[in-house]
């Protein structure tokens, strides 16, 4: 059995994503920033090709939630290679 890869998107809000590049510690220029927030739509319209879409609007809680999608499946590919 090969491996299995699980996609998550992560989802925020635009203007959430206009102030995280603004603020970041490395700076991005403007042009990095109005790139990133051109391909904002288009990576959203491809939401539906993920395993899992989740709201990214806390670290903590985001990284929590990500632990509990491998947990799951770790859990469900252990339970398949059992029976």
């Amino acid at each position: 059995m090969g491996i299995k890869v699980v996609t998550i998107f992560l989802r925020v809000p635009k203007e959430e994503l206009k102030r995280r590049l603004e603020n970041r510690i490395d700076k991005l220029s403007h042009e990095e920033i109005t790139l990133r927030l051109n391909r904002f739509d288009y990576e959203e319209s491809k939401m539906d090709i993920y395993d899992y879409v989740m709201k990214n609007d806390d670290l903590e809680k985001a990284l929590e939630i990500i632990q509990t999608i491998i947990d799951q499946e770790r859990r469900e590919e252990l339970e398949l290679k059992n029976k």
